[in-house]
């Protein structure tokens, strides 16, 4: 472009400089033109600033509500509540990585939302002392329930400090591993979330899949601590003798961090990315053979084999299933004890009989029936016995 001189008609001088740092001559309308560009340029920009302003500053807690931890309580009450989320590293996560993905901004608060109840406190919930419905319903498990019951002896009155020991309930399929896992959260009155070890993907649902994936959602350990109203919840780790993973995200890893009380303090899922307290978790896990499980794993877990009923014991967890199907209904037919006899004669394992006990009520409510002296299918030949599992030294 040719230099003019400043006294040249219809020019005018423009912030763009030569390297002797003299200003160059444009037209005026075209140097007006380039002004009103930059103009609509800086207009806009100030404008995104105005509405990223906005949205940084729009709440993200959620009111208090009345059982709030946001006041002082009591010394009592405090102490029967432990803080699972802190307030600070929730913020801190959701404004740096809110920033950074809005695509997931929305998801995030919705996460921090969870988190922030009860300004991250949860329940420690008491345990009974003593679980004799359990010994009745499952009398093949009173080693796992005495176990549980020493547990229990230990938390009362330390329930803000105590942190449960790990339990590995080992036996062949249908000897009632899972339904202990199930009546114990029932008869508590605590959350139960169940993590299935044989799936592909264990690790990720024990500790979350992270945003960078589509699929990214938080893992069940969060799930049952965020979303659940209890510090010492359940949490059920089905089948640890089937563990595998992705091998970018090994599920043993993950389940020692669980395991281990130091690691579990600090446990960060990996989608919310916020650290949490699954040390007063209640870790409860089963298992058919103890051999694949990894010696670091093995040695976490207090390991309690659960043999088959005997034939008296299988009779007694046939009664009480049926019972409890009857329970509420209004004059339900008996079962006979030639029946029982021949389901226990049958090894029908306590998973199995429920099921077909609860068609065998709803057929004999439709048929009129006083007697039930038949079992929905009529299959009752002899079946293989249960396998025992291999005795362990503790």
């Amino acid at each position: 472009m040719k230099k003019r001189d400043t006294t040249t008609p219809g020019y005018a001088p423009a912030e763009i400089y030569t390297r002797d740092g003299n200003a160059l001559l444009l037209p005026a309308m075209q140097l007006q033109a380039l002004e009103c560009a930059r103009a609509e340029v800086r207009r806009a920009r100030t404008q995104e600033v105005l509405a990223e302003l906005e949205e940084d500053q729009e709440p993200t807690t959620v009111p208090a509500t009345p059982d709030s931890l946001n006041d002082p309580q009591p010394q009592e009450e405090r102490r029967m509540q432990r803080q699972v989320f802190d307030m600070d590293a929730v913020d801190a996560t959701l404004k740096a990585r809110g920033k950074g993905d809005r695509e997931h901004l929305q998801q995030l608060k919705a996460w921090a939302a969870h988190m922030r109840r009860d300004s991250g406190f949860r329940l420690l919930q008491p345990f009974p002392t003593h679980f004799e419905d359990l010994r009745e319903q499952l009398p093949n498990c009173a080693r796992a329930i005495d176990a549980i019951e020493a547990m229990c002896a230990l938390a009362e009155g330390y329930e803000h400090s105590f942190v449960p020991e790990p339990l590995l309930l080992l036996g062949p399929p249908g000897v009632g591993k899972t339904m202990l896992v199930e009546l114990l959260a029932a008869t508590v009155g605590v959350e139960l979330e169940a993590v299935s070890l044989a799936a592909a993907q264990g690790a990720f649902q024990i500790i979350g899949t992270s945003l960078h994936w589509s699929t990214a959602a938080p893992g069940q350990v969060w799930r049952l601590l965020a979303m659940g109203k209890s510090a010492n919840g359940i949490l059920l780790l089905d089948e640890v003798d089937k563990a595998g993973g992705d091998e970018r995200c090994l599920t043993e890893t993950a389940l020692l961090d669980l395991l281990e009380p130091r690691t579990a303090r600090r446990l960060v899922d990996q989608a919310t990315d916020v650290p949490m307290d699954a040390s007063t978790l209640w870790k409860l896990g089963t298992a058919n053979e103890l051999g694949p499980v990894s010696a670091p794993i093995r040695s976490r877990f207090e390991v309690i084999t659960i043999d088959a009923p005997t034939r008296n014991e299988l009779i007694e967890i046939y009664r009480r299933q049926w019972q409890a199907h009857c329970e509420g209904r209004e004059g339900c037919p008996i079962l006979s004890q030639t029946l029982l006899g021949r389901m226990a004669d049958a090894r029908i394992s306590p998973r199995e009989a429920s099921r077909r006990l609860r068609l065998t009520l709803g057929l004999a409510i439709q048929r009129h029936v006083k007697v039930v002296d038949g079992l929905f299918g009529d299959d009752l030949a002899p079946r293989m016995p249960f396998g025992f599992a291999p005795a362990v030294d503790h």
